[in-house]
């Protein structure tokens, strides 16, 4: 192996009929969810600069927090999209579809990491006296919404690529 690249191809001979399912349901739950992701972080954005607490410091590094969320789901999507390589002709790399779920795993921890940063600052904004406003429930009810996106990433390789690895 050279330095630098994956793990050697390891091909698993499925029907030919499965590797086109693989393929496209990759592509369909992959290329919306970069969408859906692309979205939240805007509106995540928007919202949450326009807040009650906005004023608020730690409200701006929580909305800038929230977007480095966004981030990791626009990755999950790029990742489920691009595993689409992995299934080829009738055969599975089950290496680089390992990879795949290892790396949607940890994208979908960024995001929940994010998530919780984001929504703790929040929450620290809105102790100073500032009424809870109906955006405040946008706001965090968009970064619950931003893990259940890398949940449905990490969960569809899974179920996709359940081949023999």
């Amino acid at each position: 192996m050279i330095i630098g690249q994956g793990p050697a191809p390891q091909w698993v001979w499925v029907s030919a009929a499965r590797v086109q399912r693989i393929r496209t349901r990759l592509a369909v739950t992959g290329l919306p969810l970069i969408g859906m992701a692309l979205v939240f972080g805007i509106v995540l954005v928007a919202v949450g600069l326009n807040l009650p607490s906005a004023h608020s410091p730690i409200n701006v590094i929580g909305v800038m927090i929230a977007g480095i969320g966004a981030f990791w789901g626009v990755l999950s999507g790029l990742s489920l999209a691009t595993a689409r390589s992995c299934a080829q002709g009738e055969f599975v790399d089950v290496n680089n579809a390992r990879l795949v779920r290892r790396l949607l795993g940890v994208w979908w921890g960024g995001a929940i990491f994010c998530a919780m940063a984001a929504g703790f600052a929040e929450v620290m904004s809105l102790r100073d006296e500032v009424p809870f406003a109906v955006g405040s429930a946008v706001y965090l009810a968009v970064l619950v919404l931003l893990v259940v996106l890398g949940g449905v990433a990490f969960f569809t390789a899974r179920r996709v690529f359940r081949v023999s690895c």
